[in-house]
């Protein structure tokens, strides 16, 4: 099952680390969902059939009409800090942002209405979808290894 929680206020040192607010807040995807507008599924990557239905529902309602998939790996990525890095600045994407693990495990922070930050576990099989013009941001776990599968709305020439 997914693990969310309230992150630290002043989140410092490696951000591959978990960063618990204390007490720890864990939440649930709804509440995600009404504090940042982030949508959560757990999908079934065992089952092709499966997946690839929620999968092709999901783009159909959020005209998703392209995809790829990313790998983040500390053992063959050229210059992995500097992208880890670049991946951990916040930004706010004009469009939807759909990402799905396939293998490995990464941290999504997404910014709630209140300015607080919420820290989502992905792994495999988790799909998150972060609405348009929300901060968020992203690192692997202390693994350093995650391979998504992304989906945009926009098609490349």
């Amino acid at each position: 099952m997914v693990q969310i929680w309230c992150m630290e206020t002043y989140p410092t040192g490696d951000p591959r680390l978990p960063h618990h607010c204390y007490p720890p807040k864990k939440l649930i995807p709804d509440e995600l969902s009404k504090r940042t507008g982030t949508t959560y599924y757990k999908l079934d990557l065992d089952d092709p059939v499966a997946s690839a239905r929620r999968i092709a529902v999901m783009k159909l309602e959020r005209s998703f009409k392209r995809e790829d998939t990313f790998t983040l790996d500390a053992a063959s990525t050229i210059d992995f800090e500097e992208k880890l890095a670049d991946l951990f600045e916040e930004v706010e994407s004009i469009e939807d942002q759909a990402r799905l693990i396939t293998e490995g495990a990464a941290y999504f922070d997404v910014e709630s209405y209140n300015g607080d930050w919420i820290r989502i576990l992905c792994e495999y099989g988790d799909l998150i979808i972060i609405p348009a013009g929300r901060p968020h941001r992203m690192t692997t776990t202390s693994k350093n290894f995650v391979k998504i599968r992304r989906f945009f709305k926009e098609e490349t020439d």
